[in-house]
């Protein structure tokens, strides 16, 4: 080998190993330089407590916006998982559309956290009366929840009676029925529509009338109560 050639031959080798050095260097470099990058993380606070999210949605749901409803009663859900009404107002929202499967379980969610919610027991009742199934669950749950028929809403007092009519209790359904018509309110023209329907169907003629006597010189009529049912 002549000496042009042992020089190009040394440059040659000087080359190779200053570009390895150089490379081991850069990732030695860049593996210190990144074991020194901060982690940065963006943080996001929910400014909204969960009565706010479920309130939130109670305002969309009365607009009709269901989605962004079950947004924010989910939200409510998440941030507080003791709370019972925003899964009773999801299952509500579900029910409104047709989307039975998800009502009957945050119904049951519902009531599994408080096995003495009323609305949660008598929308579940009602979604099986719909779905013409499950009159005997419904009723476990209803009656569960109820606490007397004396201190139960006359809403349901009609849903209970229904559902003692289709299991073929026509006793029961009119006992309870006539005790849902002495519940009623003044505004409660709907309802009392709707139990007198019921009523028919068990062959009867609807609410009773209150019988009032008459005007005394002493003052104010007095008004008869309805007999209680035993």
């Amino acid at each position: 080998m002549g000496k042009n050639e042992q020089t190009n031959a040394c440059h040659e080798k000087v080359r190779k190993n200053w570009i390895k050095f150089n490379t081991f260097l850069i990732l030695v470099l860049f593996s210190y330089g990144c074991s020194y990058i901060p982690n940065i993380a963006l943080l996001t606070t929910d400014p909204l407590t969960a009565e706010e999210h479920n309130n939130l949605g109670v305002a969309y749901e009365k607009e009709g916006k269901y989605d962004l409803a079950l947004r924010e009663y989910k939200r409510a859900v998440d941030r507080d998982r003791t709370l019972v009404v925003p899964l009773v107002n999801m299952a509500n929202v579900y029910y409104k559309q047709g989307k039975y499967e998800q009502a009957e379980e945050n119904y049951l969610k519902a009531l599994k956290k408080d096995e003495k919610n009323i609305e949660a027991a008598n929308n579940l009742a009602s979604l099986y009366i719909t779905l013409n199934k499950n009159y005997y669950k419904g009723l476990k749950y209803l009656t569960q929840a109820i606490p007397s028929l004396d201190d139960s809403p006359a809403y349901a007092l009609d849903t209970l009676g229904v559902l003692y009519f289709r299991v073929g209790d026509r006793s029961k359904a009119k006992k309870v029925l006539l005790r849902a018509c002495q519940k009623l309110g003044e505004d409660d023209q709907l309802l009392l529509e709707e139990i007198e329907l019921h009523l028919r169907e068990l062959g009867e003629q609807g609410c009773p009338e209150i019988i009032k006597e008459p005007v005394s010189m002493e003052g104010s009529p007095a008004t008869v109560p309805l007999p209680k049912m035993l």
